[in-house]
């Protein structure tokens, strides 16, 4: 069986390794269809920021002065989307038809030998992507300029300085090259190694890197952009410690994050990967400033959902199956000459034909790894739509359901804190029906309603929304949708009291 799968899979490797195959042309075409395709949904979107009013679901939630600002903040971020990416398209179309991959490749391998290093295939596609790096991200900073100097300090979103920019911008640029050239160089050597089995092991050493990362993240590289400070005490400090022991969530710390620093926009979220291990809850000091400690609350409760759900743990098995489907099909490709030579590499035989002892310097006159990845990803450019589709789809799901668990979760009694102050309250109060009741809160299913709306608002997010827009562009459902979804599960809430 083995046996009838490889003779499958090398013929279909035969017949896709084909001069008459028009690759260049191909993959230019394809470059085409997708951009007209993302553009066709985005003029989509775009004729809904002429709407007067707003839908429905929102109309009793949303003045018409705030629905206004959200409807030219929507235009502004459209225009420039449409701009932007047209940028992006030419760059790409001009990097496949002035055979630009082909060029770097050599002008890397240059570069090595001018320097005197060892001109091998590991250290020529390092250098390689810092070519394309730069000719990709120089023509981008002015677009990052004008979408956070111009567009969202017109909407009163920025908070970034020209200072905290640069920083930023130079600290990414050094993590990705101290992050970027030991991931790439343990790549390229395993599936120089392992040959044609290649694909179980970048799928074992891309989830062990995953992992990694999820664990260095908060504690290692977040802390270089931002301030993480503990949550003090107090009411908000007793509730999500009260929520967080009802779930048996393993909380270790509350941080509060200085989000502030760059954005207004706000946002609340936990970490922690290593199954039983500490969780750490992390609030955005915009949304404190913004939200209720009883908002906030709900808005962890859906949080907490997704811990309840095993959600991080699903996503991490649908990355891994994307990543075997990717490398999967990347081994039709990898020994394909025809489609080098279609992007200008002047190539002979197959490195797996070459007489063993071969020069290495040699050897890169044949088909490297790093090259073949990056045409692949060409070729396989529109799959990335469906996948993209199938991927905010089941996102859109776990949203629904962290909802729902929210929405159905009992809320944790009264903390000491809040028995105190409400008996130091009614000491104080003679009538009665002045007194309040600790144990009388707000449900989470109006509290989390009230949440999204507040948020909504103050990030003058987008309410009218083309459903195929949607699908493809946002990994969570729509205001209206949530919002609609929480309201149907009332009849079910009132039957279980």
């Amino acid at each position: 069986m083995l046996s009838l799968v490889q003779d499958k899979i090398a013929l279909l490797q035969s017949a896709l390794d084909d001069p008459a195959i028009q690759w260049k042309q191909l993959v230019l075409a394809l470059l085409w269809v997708v951009y007209g395709f993302e553009t066709l949904l985005s003029l989509r979107q775009y004729r809904l920021y002429s709407l007067d009013t707003p839908p429905a679901t929102l109309a009793s939630h949303v003045d018409l002065e705030t629905f206004k600002k959200s409807q030219v903040y929507g235009r502004d971020k459209a225009r420039f989307g449409f701009f932007s990416s047209a940028i992006s398209q030419l760059l790409s179309v001009a990097l496949v038809y002035y055979d630009v991959y082909a060029w770097s490749w050599t002008y890397a391998g240059i570069i090595l030998t001018r320097l005197g290093q060892d001109d091998s295939e590991i250290p020529r596609s390092i250098v390689w992507m810092m070519i394309m790096f730069v000719l990709r991200e120089v023509p981008s900073m002015p677009l990052t300029l004008y979408r956070n100097f111009v567009i969202e300090e017109r909407h009163g979103f920025n908070k970034m300085t020209a200072r905290t920019f640069l920083t930023d911008t130079l600290k990414e640029w050094m993590l990705g090259f101290v992050i970027g050239v030991p991931l790439i160089s343990a790549l390229l050597f395993i599936i120089r190694w392992a040959g044609s089995t290649f694909v179980a092991y970048v799928v074992v050493f891309l989830f062990s890197f995953q992992i990694i990362a999820m664990v260095l993240y908060p504690t290692v590289i977040q802390p270089l952009f931002n301030k993480l400070t503990p949550l003090p005490q107090g009411a908000l400090r007793d509730r999500v410690v009260a929520l967080a022991s009802s779930l048996k969530f393993p909380l270790k710390h509350i941080y509060v994050i200085d989000g502030s620093k760059r954005s207004s926009h706000s946002n609340a979220y936990f970490f922690g990967v290593i199954p039983g291990g500490n969780k750490h809850i992390v609030i955005f000091d915009t949304l404190i400033e913004k939200s209720t400690s009883d908002e906030i609350e709900a808005v962890l409760a859906h949080e907490l959902g997704h811990y309840a759900n095993n959600d991080p743990t699903k996503l991490l098995v649908l990355s891994q199956v994307q990543i075997w489907f990717t490398m999967s099909l990347f081994t039709l490709f990898i020994n394909n000459v025809s489609l080098y030579r279609s992007f200008g590499f002047q190539v002979g035989p197959s490195l797996l034909e070459k007489v063993a002892g071969t020069p290495s310097s040699q050897l890169l006159n044949y088909l490297p790894i790093i090259i073949g990845l990056e045409l692949f990803q060409l070729v396989l450019n529109p799959t990335d739509a469906l996948v993209k589709f199938l991927l905010n789809s089941a996102v859109r799901r776990m949203e629904y359901a962290a909802d729902r668990f929210a929405a159905t979760l009992e809320r944790p009694g009264p903390t000491s804190s809040e028995l105190a102050a409400a008996a130091e309250y009614n000491a104080e109060k003679e009538n009665a029906a002045a007194k309040v009741d600790p144990k009388q809160k707000e449900e989470y299913v109006d509290l989390l309603g009230k949440a999204l709306i507040k948020l909504h608002v103050q990030n003058l997010s987008t309410m009218h929304h083309d459903p195929l827009f949607s699908a493809y562009h946002y990994s969570h459902p729509t205001l209206a949708e949530r919002l609609n979804a929480l309201q149907a599960l009332r009849p079910q809430l009132k039957k279980q009291k």
